[in-house]
């Protein structure tokens, strides 16, 4: 049986939180740098819902990075 493709047109915020969570957590500060290489590799094709959803993943990996930066520094 085929797996089955994720609709990348339709995740969910949260969703894609967690999805950068899971980078964050495994990868700490290159989880960036990562979700930015899978962007970039969908750069030739901006409206691209993969390239959406990297964009995407990559920004809520910002924020949960930032977020992580102010609770250490509390």
């Amino acid at each position: 049986m085929a797996a089955a493709r994720l609709n990348l047109g339709k995740m969910t915020e949260q969703e894609i939180t967690e999805l950068a969570a899971i980078l964050v957590n495994e990868h700490g500060h290159a989880a960036l740098d990562i979700a930015e290489r899978r962007r970039d590799q969908h750069a030739d094709e901006p409206s691209s819902d993969s390239f959406r959803l990297w964009s995407s993943i990559a920004d809520a990996t910002a924020r949960l990075l930032r977020i992580r930066m102010t609770e250490n520094c509390s």
